[in-house]
């Protein structure tokens, strides 16, 4: 049998067109939604730790692609993941974003909730913090644009302004999707935000020991083991809305 990830294959191969176009691909499509400073490739090492059975896609945000003109809007990044599930011939899809992946995932689960099987958002800001924001806007102005890498200057401050205009706390409890937040244990804005959805939209929370929200590096197999037990209804789940602090996937 072949290794090669479902997150791989070629979209307009005809095997995979009648697959699609037939209904026959009956598992929620797996698609992962970067931050600001991203490109899709920040999810690989989280991609490798899952099954390579599962349909998984790992898509630009609309609007953020360096060969992409016309600016950012949460919306229209939302309506591209529905695209992402249209080409594929997915009726449903598992959402797992981070930081402005995680609001795009969230307006998409608001807007087309009966095409939401799961939703996981990984230090995901639901409510903007403009002072820090600021000083993020201002350390990418003044770094030359040849320090980065897979993107580009342009769309990274696109990105920024995004989260800063963002508060997505008053559509919390309009949530229907399953929601899993995550957030590093010591990362005070993903924490709350966190303990938010949990009080808010019910969802099952984790926090991963350490202060870097950045979990895709951080701490990649953790999270892809999260991702795999939450979207296969394997996490311990309790009428509590109380958070539950983990170190360790499915615990």
């Amino acid at each position: 049998m072949s290794t090669r990830r479902a997150a791989d294959v070629d979209a307009d191969h005809p095997l995979w067109q009648l697959i699609w176009q037939n209904g026959l691909m009956d598992t929620p499509l797996l698609i992962f939604l970067h931050g600001p400073g991203q490109s899709p490739p920040a999810w690989q090492d989280v991609v490798g730790a899952i099954n390579p059975e599962q349909p998984m896609v790992a898509p630009w945000l609309k609007g953020l692609k360096p060969t992409e003109h016309g600016g950012f809007e949460i919306n229209q990044a939302a309506e591209a993941v529905l695209d992402v599930m249209e080409t594929r011939g997915a009726q449903r899809a598992d959402l797992v974003g981070y930081s402005l992946g995680g609001l795009v995932a969230l307006r998409t689960a608001l807007a087309y909730p009966d095409r939401i099987a799961h939703l996981v958002l990984v230090s995901t800001p639901i409510v903007p913090e403009p002072k820090i924001l600021n000083r993020q806007r201002l350390l990418v102005k003044f770094t030359p644009a040849g320090m980065f890498r897979g993107v580009d200057k342009e769309h990274v401050l696109a990105a920024l302004d995004a989260l800063a205009e963002t508060d997505m706390s008053v559509d919390l409890t309009k949530v229907v999707p399953p929601l899993l937040a995550v957030a590093a244990a010591d990362d005070p804005i993903g924490r709350a935000s966190a303990d938010l959805m949990a009080h808010d939209a019910h969802a099952l929370t984790r926090f991963l020991p350490g202060a870097d929200p950045n979990l895709l590096v951080s701490q990649p197999k953790v999270l892809a083991q999260l991702v795999a037990d939450f979207c296969a209804d394997f996490l311990d789940r309790d009428d509590s809305t109380a958070p539950v602090e983990s170190g360790e996937a499915g615990s």
